[in-house]
């Protein structure tokens, strides 16, 4: 899907693809006619009915079901972020309970990972790809925790800790990076488009009348609404409903008050 199209709010979307499948729907049954010369028969329309049932159930589910996907993978990317928050949030209280100066450095250049996560990352996951920048800070990170220096019971068992929820936090990180990268294969939607194509052509065979007018004008609205939700939903970092980094400011916020 081209990336131009998550640029535009949500209803034009969904207007310009009921507008696409109207399109479609009065001018290939006129395509039709013309190359294969139909003429609407009480048979023909017999045929129509049915292949226009058929097809119609087909691309209803077809499309529900990656629907249904996109918004599973919407949630999951969601819950990812609220995840990462956690941990890094957790990373913050235990360096704080780690209790020496250079923990506080630590603690320092976490808070200016999160800032970095917040206004130089966001927005590159809508180019699916991470920030160069808090990639850096992460690795400067990683290094200085390996360089803590446990003394005693105490700090030797949050030492341990903090290596595991370092790891977890980084993890948290390569994953949102691949999640912004998913996406439909071009193979579907060109299906779609094959088959509502197919659909279209189908009202050549029907004779002019008030049930072909019914259905010019129901099929497009049902239909176009359906896959403009898809659009929206197929990737979660990109257009006006996307995944936002709402829990990584709250942790933010917390990180920049926390004493204790």
């Amino acid at each position: 899907m081209p990336k131009l199209i998550y640029k535009l709010p949500n209803l034009l979307i969904i207007l310009l693809c009921i507008a696409m499948i109207n399109l479609l729907a009065h001018v290939m049954p006129s395509i039709v006619k013309s190359l294969f010369l139909i003429h609407p028969t009480e048979e023909t329309v017999k045929i129509a009915q049915s292949l226009f049932a058929l097809l119609g159930a087909t691309i209803g589910m077809f499309i529900g079901f990656l629907l249904n996907q996109a918004q599973s993978n919407f949630q999951a990317a969601s819950a990812l972020v609220a995840a990462e928050a956690s941990q890094i949030n957790n990373l913050d209280r235990l360096l704080l309970r780690f209790g020496d100066a250079y923990s506080l450095e630590i603690r320092a250049k976490l808070k200016l990972y999160i800032e970095s996560i917040i206004q130089n990352e966001w927005p590159e996951l809508r180019l699916e790809q991470g920030s160069q920048q808090t990639h850096l800070l992460w690795r400067t990170i990683s290094q200085m925790l390996f360089k803590l220096e446990p003394v005693t019971p105490k700090q030797i068992a949050i030492y341990s800790d903090i290596l595991d929820v370092a790891e977890n936090v980084s993890e948290s990180r390569e994953i949102r990076i691949d999640r912004s990268t998913q996406k439909l294969p071009a193979i579907f939607w060109i299906s779609i488009l094959f088959i509502f194509i197919a659909i279209s052509s189908i009202t050549s065979l029907v004779m002019p009348g008030n049930e072909l007018n019914f259905a010019i004008t129901v099929f497009p609205i049902i239909y176009g609404s359906m896959l403009g939700l898809l659009i929206i939903f197929d990737q979660p970092f990109k257009g006006s409903t996307s995944v936002k980094s709402t829990a990584l400011k709250k942790v933010f916020a917390s990180i920049e008050t926390r004493t204790e």
